[in-house]
């Protein structure tokens, strides 16, 4: 009848469509027997649901009689997803090492990526490194700042995350906190640790750059990439229109001497095409190098994260840790030891990240916090725990929010929500909760289940051996494969990491040749230069040697203002004191750089490729053995001798790992024996007191603080000591016994027993009332209404959190599920009030507060109604997650979705003039 907004028609409409597809992809998974087209439905599904989301925006334009058309840059969507799932990755996989080990979720994660980028700026601008920083281009990268940057970022982090860790979380494991209780900490060291940073840095926007020929716009990769035009909704032309196709070379047709685009009269769905506007020249998208640096240093790190798990004796000792901490301790693992090394190690792959992330954009204290929760949601899709799953999951939500962003892009102007730009960092979420529907305990899980599965099908083959030495003796016995076809996966991915890894290392130097001062490398500037066969040449005008003072590129226009008060003679002579230094710091800061690269790039030229050579022949002579049938490790006599070598090195170091081990213990028996009898000492002091003077020494306690601290402190303290006094009083009187006793019988666990609750509760509602009757205000002739609204805005902001306080405890009482999300129901009911409440004219509905509320209040219990079934089926920690994501798209819809929007004449943002509830009577007597 008109009174549903059409466009919450056609946008529920569109999200019901999509569901739809969800929950076959969900009746795939759950109710189709296993059999090879399940498996291959499943591996289709995530172009199914890319279908339906696209049949579902076409249908919505067609009914709209509207068209969007979708421009998708394959190449650049690459790009943006190995951008964004890098950046995700090293808060993520931080994340899954300490959940891994220390089984609780960090929330101080991103503030440790955030100490890795300001580590970078406090890198560039040390004495040490600040002339690098500060020298004009040359149009030759400079490396040795940034591999530093890299290398201090990592190390300080991490040993941030070790200091972090022994001071708070360790107290805690210590008590045996549950998880919850920790990441709650963790919440509060995150907040400590971004006000220091606002104290430190301020709250302005930083950028690192370790050299200035970085942010040179030619120095990027110009990759041939594929256009796809989706052209969606009425595709109808009218008589006469035409529609022009994309440039494709050798499609063009050639008018008036020149190539144009074909030219049809009908519009397709989609055209697909690959060249510029000429239809000559191949289409490119550039990647900057600083953007490239990202991914190959977390990727990278993580893999080598991998590598260490899996095939290093720590690896191993961390993996027992993370299955069973006490089985662990009892085969004489350090459980406390590892745990400081997880933290290490997840903080310094954090910090290095959050380096490197530096170089992408500008920064300030909070960015990094807003890459927390997309990190969350890529622990819980790849499954919490699993380093494997962690990577699929980055991978997965990169690309979900590098297509977003063109797609809403192109799609908000015709729907008229131009802001939907801002959805691209919510698409994560919706798509975290979509695969959590579908697959409860994440892809890692699936994954691991599908690997059971096929080790069990694989057991009752017999591998061939024929097979396997014709696989070692090809080029493929480099990567190891004839050890995976005999089922010898370790020996198959050792070989696999180094053959990879030296070649991958190779690629790496390479190109920092070419781009340096490396000897004999030339960059794309130094090419196009017919003066200049090097790079170093480019910059000295030499061909060989080191670089001298005369090459330096600063003067005295670069030299900072000398102090005042100097006479002229001082003057010159310190300006030219102070260029002199400036250019020695230069010239040993690039003849480091020149040793640095020249090192680099001779290691990866030794390295590839002998080293996969090497392998190769491992592998040809395991491949003739299993040609002969033989059983035996052909490698077993080379590492036997080894073995023989270093078995004196290895027996010295044990015993002096003894050595130093009975050192140390005997010089901590004094402290262990002090320790003792210092604590039976104040057991003793303690005991000897009667209940007299407890209460006497209580009383003096409460006098001391009391004159001590602020007034408003000591009248409180004074107040709370003398209720407690008369309560202990009454409470021995009653009982007849010690009052402090009786009090422990009535609440023997503390603040936790119901008792010790109230107890607390009661003590920290007369110290508030105290504080809110200390607030001053200004004085005015109003002095007393001014009061009682402080009074009533203090009271109100209590009873909002108080009843949210009360929502999560009673959900987390009863269900025992950890619920991050009130904050999105509470927003819910917020909203619908404010839309409902606000005036007819400016987008509202001009209804009475109670029954908006009571609207609101319906709404809410219904979405966590409907929330309940398939949220219930999730653990803990992902429903914590899912929770907190809900939170978010709201928080982020409230930005890009007009429906959201009431109580303005424009396009305001958010919801205001709506209806306050007894205002009227309130201001009566104003």
């Amino acid at each position: 009848g008109g009174k549903i907004p059409n466009d919450m028609v056609w946008l529920l409409q569109a999200i019901e469509s999509i569901s739809g597809g969800f929950f076959l992809v969900k009746i795939l998974f759950d109710d189709v027997a296993a059999s090879w087209s399940r498996s291959i439905g499943i591996a289709l599904s995530p172009l199914f649901i890319l279908f339906i989301v696209g049949m579902t925006l076409d249908n919505l334009f067609k009914g709209l009689d509207d068209d969007a058309r979708i421009t998708l840059d394959l190449i650049s969507i690459s790009t943006s997803t190995l951008t964004w799932s890098s950046t995700y990755l090293a808060i993520a996989v931080g994340l899954t090492l300490t959940y891994k080990v220390q089984r609780y979720g960090n929330f101080a994660q991103s503030e440790l990526f955030m100490m890795g980028m300001y580590l970078s700026m406090v890198m560039v601008w040390s004495d040490y490194f600040f002339p690098l920083y500060d020298a004009p281009r040359d149009g030759t990268l400079a490396w040795s700042l940034l591999l530093w940057t890299v290398l201090a970022a990592f190390v300080l982090t991490g040993i941030a995350g070790i200091i972090i860790d022994r001071l708070v979380y360790r107290g805690f494991r210590k008590k045996e906190t549950k998880p919850q209780v920790m990441m709650i900490a963790s919440l509060g060291v995150a907040l400590i640790l971004r006000a220091i940073v606002y104290l430190r840095f301020g709250a302005g926007k930083k950028m690192f750059e370790p050299d200035a020929d970085w942010r040179v716009p030619t120095l990027r990769w110009d990759i041939p990439t594929q256009k796809l035009r989706l052209n969606l909704g009425n595709r109808d032309l009218e008589e006469g229109q035409t529609y022009t196709h994309g440039p494709t070379i050798g499609e063009c047709t050639e008018i008036d001497g020149a190539l144009q685009p074909e030219v049809s009269d009908s519009t397709p769905l989609f055209d697909l095409y690959n060249a510029a506007n000429d239809c000559v020249t191949e289409a490119t998208t550039g990647y900057a190098y600083y953007k490239g640096a990202m991914p190959l240093v977390i990727f990278s790190s993580v893999l080598l994260l991998l590598i260490l798990l899996r095939k290093t004796r720590l690896g191993r000792r961390m993996r027992a840790v993370a299955d069973n901490p006490d089985l662990a301790a009892s085969s004489g693992i350090n459980v406390e030891s590892i745990q400081m090394t997880s933290a290490f190690l997840s903080a310094g792959i954090s910090g290095m990240g959050g380096a490197i992330f530096a170089m992408t954009l500008r920064f300030a204290p909070e960015t990094a916090f807003t890459l927390l929760l997309p990190s969350f949601a890529i622990i819980v899709l790849g499954t919490i725990g699993s380093v494997p799953g962690v990577i699929v999951g980055s991978l997965i939500v990169g690309f979900v929010r590098a297509l977003s962003s063109p797609v809403l892009i192109a799609i908000g102007h015709p729907l008229g929500r131009s802001n939907y730009t801002a959805l691209d960092g919510v698409m994560p979420y919706i798509f975290l909760i979509a695969i959590l529907m579908i697959l409860p305990e994440g892809i890692g899980a699936a994954y691991e289940k599908w690997k059971v599965d096929r080790l069990r099908r694989r057991a009752e083959e017999q591998p061939s051996k024929r097979w396997g030495g014709l696989l070692a003796i090809s080029p493929l016995g480099a990567l190891g494969a004839h050890n995976f076809q005999q089922r010898k996966n370790a020996r198959g991915e050792s070989m696999m990491i180094v053959s990879v890894g030296a070649y991958v290392f190779s690629r790496i130097t390479r190109f920092i040749g070419g781009n340096s001062f490396a000897d004999g490398s030339c960059s794309d500037d130094c090419q196009a230069s017919e003066s200049a066969a090097t790079n170093f040449e480019m910059v000295t005008g030499r061909t060989e040697g080191d670089f001298i003072l005369e090459d330096s590129p600063f003067s005295l226009s670069d030299v900072p203002d000398p102090p005042d008060g100097l006479d002229a003679w001082s003057h010159g002579q310190w300006l030219a004191n102070a260029l002199n230094d400036l250019n020695n710091s230069w010239l040993d800061l690039m003849n480091t750089e020149l040793s640095l690269v020249d090192n680099l790039v001779s290691l990866g030229d030794a390295l590839w490729p002998a080293v996969p050579l090497l392998v190769w022949i491992i592998a040809v002579i395991e491949g003739l053995y299993l040609l002969q049938g033989r059983d035996e490790d052909a490698l077993r006599p080379a590492t036997e001798f080894l073995y023989s070598l270093l078995a004196p090195v290895m027996q010295s170091r044990n015993s002096g790992s003894v050595a130093m081990t009975q050192a140390l213990s005997s010089a901590k028996a004094p402290l262990d024996s002090f320790h003792t009898a210092l604590y039976d000492s104040l057991d003793r002091f303690q005991s000897g007191f009667d209940r007299k003077g407890k209460y006497m020494l209580l009383a003096v306690l409460v006098i001391m603080l009391a004159s001590a601290l602020p007034p408003i402190f000591g009248k409180a303290l004074v107040v709370l000591g003398l209720l407690w006094i008369v309560g202990l009083a009454v409470l021995a009187a009653f009982s007849g016994g010690e009052a402090l006793g009786e009090l422990r019988r009535l609440s023997p666990y503390g603040r936790e027993s119901p008792i010790g609750s109230w107890v607390l509760f009661l003590s920290v509602m007369v110290f508030l009332l105290l504080f809110v009757e200390w607030l001053p205000v200004a004085e005015s002739e109003n002095h007393d209404f001014i009061k009682a609204l402080q009074v009533s805005n203090v009271l109100t902001t209590l009873a909002v959190f108080a009843l949210m306080a009360f929502a999560l405890n009673l959900h987390t009482g009863i269900t025992g599920m950890v619920n991050f999300g009130i904050i999105f129901f509470v927003g819910v009911g917020a909203i619908t009030v404010g839309i409902l409440t606000a005036p007819k004219d400016l987008h509202g509905y001009d209804w009475p507060v109670f029954w908006a509320v009571v609207a609101g209040v319906l709404l809410s219990a219904a979405l966590g109604w409907l929330l309940a079934y398939p949220t219930a089926r999730l653990r803990m920690d992902y429903f914590a997650i899912v929770t907190i994501s809900l939170g978010e798209i709201v928080r982020v819809l409230l930005m890009g979705e007009p429906l959201l929007r009431a109580g303005s004449w424009g396009s305001s943002i958010g919801i205001s003039r709506y209806k306050l509830p007894l205002k009227d009577w309130w201001f009566c007597g104003s």
